[in-house]
């Protein structure tokens, strides 16, 4: 083990002697640090022993619920109802979620991915003609070029 006095908290009192004093300091200074160094393993110990049992506990409590509530097929809610399972389930995905109706919201989704890909696409045939025009001669240098970086800045 490796200790660290400081001498800087060490005073002398007029009537005291020199070595018997800084003795007593060294002294107290390394069982202070040993009982410090002590109490941070056994604090350490206490508390992964201690979390160890409340997690043991708390999964043999939650596996016996989750085990109780598909034998009986129902849950009881905060307000403490029992709904079953399916109900509840069916309950949460009708109302106040967001998903009021999957369908809906499937078709709006698809929608919004079908919107952009159009997009994507009227932008590479739009290019593509620009390209061509500009490969047989019909655009000057400086209006492709401007087609093209107007372009890239839009996607």
């Amino acid at each position: 083990m490796k200790f660290v006095v400081e001498v800087d908290d060490f005073y002398l009192d007029e009537e005291s002697e020199l070595a018997p004093a800084l003795s007593n300091h060294v002294v107290r200074s390394v069982v202070d640090q040993i009982w410090e160094r002590i109490n941070k393993k056994v604090d350490e110990a206490i508390r992964v022993t201690v979390q160890a049992k409340i997690e043991q506990e708390l999964t043999a409590k939650i596996n016996i619920r989750i085990a109780d509530c598909f034998a009986s097929e129902k849950i009881t809610l905060r307000d403490g109802k029992e709904v079953l399972i399916s109900d509840y389930i069916k309950d949460r995905f009708q109302n106040n979620t967001g998903w009021s109706s999957p369908q809906e919201s499937i078709v709006k989704i698809a929608k919004e991915y079908g919107n952009e890909m159009k997009k994507r696409y009227d932008y590479f045939y739009a290019n593509q003609i620009v390209q061509q025009m500009h490969t047989i001669g019909v655009l000057r240098e400086e209006v492709f070029a401007n087609l093209i970086e107007g372009k890239k800045a839009q996607a």
